[in-house]
């Protein structure tokens, strides 16, 4: 019964998602992008509950349009955006709820023509995901000699629940590009890296473990995911590194994941309606945010004993604005 009326409340949370920015994108062509979830209107051809829309700005131009591949039935939420400046390919991924069970991952594209592709299906569509995010790397490590060379590949991470099992947990994909087309999926048992030795605090939100996070390296070579772990309440850190020339399956590409380490999970909460967001690097190793209800709310994991700060507080206005306030908290994470 508990099963039940967790899959019923799921059910419910992309109703709730309307007319809201999922995700920003600034091409290299100049080009602001913008992708949203919004409720179709009577003149819109559309048979979704909830579709998705690309804004983009160009200059003073501004142009709107609904995402094909997402207005078709069910709700369309959860979006995020990846660019290909060499071929001027502009690729959505976002999650489709359909039914009682079917939530499905899926990603299409935009060439640099305007035209758009059909979706196309990864991850089990008999799971619920949430708190996709997805990153880019424009580099590959060649496996014999270490080199690197230029290889687009985007990286995709979420939270899942097993319907059929009732488990939770993290989930990574690794989906090189060629010629803007996703040409495989490959993916990492993410348990082999959690340190089962360490426990953080029983007394914690539990939702705070259930958002992953990735981040591109400078270098645009790997990335690192940051995943939480229900069980033992810690996050662990793995470097991520796109790599061709090894054997695994006949793949072109392959995922090589070092560990990185990891931390214990903070007393720090996370509601339904406000998103965590985390910063990494530094002699202060990470933050941990929230931004609702004009403030801005975190907590900083200190590099000596590796204990958390207490919750603190920054009240946004029209003069410390939320972009200013993250700006500011990145900077005093990155660079003292």
């Amino acid at each position: 019964m508990k099963k039940l009326l967790f899959l019923l409340a799921l059910l419910v949370l992309p109703l709730t998602a309307a007319a809201e920015v999922s995700d920003m994108l600034l091409s290299s062509s100049g080009s602001f992008y913008t992708v949203s979830t919004e409720t179709p209107t009577a003149t819109d051809a559309s048979d979704a509950i909830t579709h998705l829309v690309l804004t983009e700005h160009r200059g003073d131009q501004t142009v709107r349009e609904i995402i094909p591949a997402s207005a078709v039935r069910g709700s369309h939420n959860n979006a995020h955006l990846g660019y290909d400046s060499e071929s001027g390919t502009l690729f959505v991924f976002w999650i489709q709820h359909f039914g009682f069970l079917y939530n499905q991952l899926l990603f299409c594209t935009r060439d640099n023509t305007g035209a758009w592709s059909p979706a196309t299906a990864f991850g089990s569509p008999y799971s619920f995901p949430q708190n996709l995010r997805i990153s880019v790397t424009r580099k590959v490590v060649d496996a014999t000699d270490e080199s690197t060379h230029q290889a687009l590949t985007v990286h995709a991470t979420w939270w899942e629940f097993d319907s059929q099992t009732g488990l939770e947990s993290p989930q990574y994909r690794m989906l090189p590009i060629q010629d803007g087309r996703v040409v495989d999926v490959s993916s990492l048992d993410l348990n082999a890296y959690v340190d089962r030795t360490a426990f953080g605090p029983e007394d914690i939100d539990a939702s705070v473990l259930k958002y992953p996070m990735l981040s591109s390296s400078s270098q645009q070579d790997s990335v690192l995911l940051v995943y939480g772990d229900t069980q033992n309440r810690t996050f662990t850190k793995v470097r991520i590194t796109p790599t061709r020339g090894v054997v695994a399956n006949g793949r072109l590409r392959v995922p090589v994941g070092k560990s990185d380490g990891g931390f214990k999970a903070p007393r720090f909460a996370v509601s339904s309606t406000t998103r965590l967001e985390g910063i990494f690097g530094g002699q202060t190793p990470a933050a941990f945010y929230t931004l609702a209800d004009g403030a801005l709310r975190y907590v900083l994991l200190n590099g000596i004993d590796g204990e958390w700060s207490e919750n603190r507080t920054v009240s946004l206005d029209d003069k410390v604005t939320s972009g200013a306030a993250v700006d500011a908290l990145r900077r005093m994470v990155t660079e003292q």
